[in-house]
Formats: structure tokens, C-alpha cells, sequence
């Protein structure tokens, strides 16, 4: 097996071949976006009448003629404001009264299908390569996306957005992993920080897309179109080299590395690969290793349990608030905006201080943060009684709580992916991922107890942030460390121990420096 570490450290942390697989890859977070917050808008759920005599609004499109002083009938005909929206997913099924309860268990189930994603995908990116999964995942996002557009029943739509989730998180996985396996330890965080920015850019992109059409299957087509070029950009993006050579494929290893040393205008000469040659014998290379590994050993099925608290509450708290954000008083569209700018300050935020400060801390930081955002909201907001000013900062508090967990969420991806190994990276996200569904799943009921008490949802969100934030402290921080190949480095790290550099390296004088690294003119390669 070959030490990449040492390998990357030749052809550079961070260069132009990093840069181009970066931006391929991150792309993919604005259909990811799209797809996960969607439903603020294809299901946005206006204001109705119902049980009333409507035959005076026959003419009219507002609700101004509807005759309330007759004697209410059956819950079984309504009269939707078609205002904001001609059609959303609740006013095509009738998702009111007794059916209400359908769009709840339709943001669920997507949550349920990211479940699904992280489940299957997990392993099939440790065993098929990150390169066969991504391409699997990002053409069953596109297919399934259409799937949902023409939708016209309640049923299949609850299905087809499902199998979206899916292949949604499917792709993530992957391709997130590769990501963080091509750089070192200090651009991990910026690039993996800034990966999140574009998600956030995908779901202020459905603002424009809303605003536009506001009929749901048009804005859905529209965010289709937008997604489109993956199905390109996913075939140019090669294997991950670090993979390749955890699977002991050296030869496909070398080839992906010397194509990115040229890129970088570097030459790996024969010295550097004698170099880094592993003389310790390590044989978990040759192993497939399955979820379950993860709790095999004391150290790491402790982390492993940790880690899924966190990524639970995340999840519950980050989507608890965003699938509500129609609620929050105000114009739609532009908060859906406000929200993502204030998002992507907050990744700005945890990319100048995550080196700093540190991973675990500022998770901490940022979850207990958010938690104590929410719960302040929740008072102010309880106490408004139509105040403007109480009314614009309880809005201006959900939305520091969204940008602290939002940056919170981002934080735990990357913490997670250099707490595992490379032989089960992908198992150690993807049950991560997993466990973040539950509390996606259990998001929508929460919210929906605002309809009998009203402050009880975001109480729940900033009590449960808070604990999580807290329970973050117990981690071991990974701060500016290579990251772990083996089970047995992850070991002796979760035992307290420190990973140093590998014997791959031929003498204690020659590590991790740049001798037989040699540069190339500046003619010899285009980018």
C-alpha cells in the first residue's frame, strides 16, 4: 500500500488539479439545495376557506366575498389565496384538514430517503470507488427530479421525492469523501466549509426559480434545467487516488496521481514513489469493511454513537427551521435570500477561525449558539403582540439560529470525515447521514405542534442544539492532523495517542520534504 499522505504532500495540499475537481464537485451542492428545501416553495401552503357558501367568489380571486354567516359544511371544499402561488403540492391534492397531516409525512419520507441514500451508498462508495457511485447517485437525483415534476398524485409524489432524497445523499457521500481525500488538512476545512456555501446558493436559487413560475410543476421543471449539467460534469471527475490505493489498486492509484502532479506542474520521480512505499505491512487494504465495523472497536463505537447524537440534532434543529420558514413574517422570497446570505457569513466565519479555534470547539460554539438563538426567539416572539420591532428581531434571531446551526452542520461533515479511517470514511458518514434523518424525519411533526401550542417547536430545536453543542466537547479534536488509513491508527487515536508521519518515508532527514519533486515549465501542461 502507498502512503498518499506523503504523496500529497509532494504534488501540493492544494492546486490546480484540487481546484478543477473542486468545482466539478461542487456544483453538485446546488441541485442538492434544490432538492432538500424545495418544498418551502412547490409546497407552500396558503391560506384557505372552507365550509363556506363560495358562490359569490365565482368572479373573484380573493377571499373578501366568501359568506361566512352560512352554517359550515364537511371539511371537504375549499377555497385556496392563489395570490403567491397558481398551484403548490397543497393546493393541487388538497394537503388541508384531514390530509394535512400528508405533507408532513411527504418532508419526512425525503428524510427518509436521504436515510436510504446514506445506507446503500455508504457502502457502495467504500467497495465500488467514489468515481461509480457518484455517477450511480447523480443520474437517479436528475431522473427522480423529473419523476417528481410530473407527479399527479399525492402518492407518487411522496415516492419520487423519496427516491430523490436517495440519490441525493447517495451522490454526497460520495463525492464529498473524494473531496476531502485529494487535499491536506488545512484545505480540507476551507474547501469542505465552502462546498456547504454552495448549498446554500442552491436554495436561494429557488427564489428566482419561485418567483418566476408559480406554478409547482413549472418551478420544479425550472430546477431541473439548473441541475442539468451534472450529468456531464460527473463523468469528467476521475477516482479518488487515496481510495485506489486503500483498495490496493496501485496501478490505477499512480495513473490518477501522476495526472495530478502534471496538473500541478509537478514530476514525481522514482525516489518519491520508492518513498512512498508503506514498509509496515498493513493489510486493511485488502479488506471490505461494512457499517458494523464502526462498532467493533470500544474507541470508535463510542465516536461513533457521539457523532450520531450530533449529527441528529443537527439535522432536526437545521431542517426544523428551514421547512419553516414560511411561517416567519415577512415576503417569501427575500427571506429565503436573507437566509442564505446569512448562511454563507457563518461558513465564512468557521473558514477564518475552524484552523484557530478548532473543530471541537467551534461546534460547540456554533450548536449551543443556535440553541440559545431559538429559545431567545421563542420568548420575543411570544411576547410580540404585534410590536413591529419585537416582530423583526424575533425574525432576525431564527435567522442567526439557521446560520449557527447551518455552520454547525457544515462542521460536523467535515469533523466526521477525519475521525474515521479511509477503509470505512464513507461507512463513517454515511451513518452519520443516516442518524441526521431521524431527526430530519421528526422535524415536520415537531413543527407541526405550533398548532396547539405555539412556542413548543423551536423550545424543542434550542434545548435539543444545546445539548448536542455541549455533548461536542467529549470529541477529540483532529485540528492539523494527517488523516487515518487504518483501524489501527484510528485506534490508537480514539485511545489518546497521536498519528505521526508514516514509515513510508526512507529517512527521518528526507520527510515530507520536496527533494525529487521536481518542477515542470510552465509550457509543459495547460490546466
Amino acid at each position: 500500500m502507498l502512503d498518499f499522505d506523503y504523496l500529497l504532500h509532494q504534488i501540493g495540499g492544494i492546486g490546480r488539479y484540487q481546484t478543477l475537481i473542486f468545482l466539478m464537485i461542487s456544483f453538485y451542492a446546488i441541485p442538492s439545495g434544490l432538492n432538500t428545501l424545495s418544498p418551502v416553495f412547490i409546497s407552500y401552503s396558503p391560506a384557505f376557506r372552507y365550509s363556506y357558501d363560495t358562490v359569490a367568489c365565482q368572479e373573484r380571486l380573493d377571499l373578501s366575498c366568501v359568506n361566512t354567516s352560512k352554517p359550515t359544511l364537511q371539511c371537504d371544499e375549499f377555497h385556496f389565496d392563489r395570490d403567491i402561488f397558481t398551484e403548490t403540492t397543497v393546493t393541487q391534492f388538497q394537503l388541508v384538514c384531514q390530509r394535512r397531516v400528508l405533507n408532513s409525512v411527504g418532508s419526512s419520507m425525503y428524510m427518509a430517503g436521504l436515510f436510504i441514500g446514506a445506507l446503500v451508498f455508504g457502502n457502495l462508495s467504500d467497495i465500488l470507488g467514489r468515481k461509480l457511485a457518484g455517477i450511480v447517485g447523480a443520474y437517479g437525483t436528475l431522473f427522480s427530479m423529473l419523476a417528481v415534476a410530473y407527479s399527479n398524485r399525492v402518492e407518487w409524489f411522496i415516492v419520487a421525492r423519496c427516491l430523490t432524497a436517495a440519490f441525493v445523499m447517495g451522490t454526497t457521500i460520495a463525492i464529498f469523501t473524494h473531496l476531502m481525500e485529494i487535499v491536506d488538512s488545512k484545505w480540507r476545512t476551507i474547501l469542505g466549509i465552502s462546498y456547504q456555501m454552495i448549498f446554500a446558493v442552491g436554495y436561494m436559487i429557488w427564489s428566482a426559480i419561485a418567483y418566476l413560475y408559480r406554478d409547482w410543476h413549472d418551478m420544479q421543471l425550472g430546477s431541473i434545467v439548473v441541475s442539468a449539467p451534472l450529468a456531464l460534469i460527473i463523468l469528467c471527475i476521475p477516482e479518488s487516488p487515496r481510495w485506489l490505493f486503500s483498495r490496493n489498486k496501485d496501478r490505477q492509484g499512480k495513473k490518477v496521481t501522476n495526472s495530478m502532479a502534471k496538473v500541478n506542474r509537478i514530476k514525481l520521480s522514482d525516489a518519491i514513489w520508492q518513498n512512498a512505499e508503506m514498509s509496515d505491512g498493513k493489510t486493511d487494504c485488502q479488506k471490505k469493511f461494512s457499517t458494523i465495523e464502526l462498532f467493533r472497536h470500544r474507541g470508535m463505537a463510542i465516536l461513533t454513537i457521539k457523532l450520531a447524537v450530533n449529527w441528529c440534532v443537527n439535522s432536526m434543529v437545521y431542517y426544523g427551521i428551514s421547512l419553516n420558514a414560511g411561517s416567519l413574517a415577512g415576503d417569501l422570497f427575500l427571506n429565503n435570500i436573507y437566509a442564505g446570505i446569512f448562511e454563507i457569513a457563518s461558513f465564512i466565519v468557521v473558514i477564518l477561525l475552524m484552523d484557530r479555534v478548532g473543530r471541537r470547539m467551534l461546534l460547540t460554539i456554533t450548536l449551543t449558539g443556535a440553541g440559545v438563538a431559538l429559545l431567545t426567539s421563542t420568548v420575543v416572539n411570544e411576547y410580540a403582540e404585534g410590536v413591529q420591532v419585537l416582530v423583526s428581531t424575533g425574525v432576525v434571531l431564527a435567522f442567526i439560529g439557521k446560520a449557527m446551526v447551518a455552520a454547525s452542520f457544515a462542521i460536523v461533515y467535515n469533523f466526521t470525515g477525519e475521525l474515521y479511517p479511509t477503509v470505512v470514511r464513507s461507512n463513517g458518514l454515511a451513518l452519520g447521514a443516516m442518524t441526521a434523518r431521524i431527526g430530519g424525519i421528526l422535524a415536520p411533526y415537531i413543527i407541526s405542534l405550533q398548532d396547539s401550542i405555539s412556542w413548543l417547536p423551536n423550545t424543542i430545536f434550542g434545548l435539543s442544539a444545546v445539548v448536542g453543542g455541549l455533548l461536542s466537547l467529549t470529541i477529540r479534536d483532529t485540528t492539523g492532523m494527517v488523516m487515518m488509513e487504518n483501524m489501527d491508527e484510528a485506534e490508537i487515536f480514539y485511545a489518546g495517542g497521536d498519528i505521526v508521519k508514516r514509515k513510508s518515508v526512507s529517512s527521518p532527514s528526507r520527510a515530507y520534504d520536496n527533494n525529487g519533486a521536481v518542477m515542470m515549465d510552465e509550457s509543459a501542461t495547460s490546466f
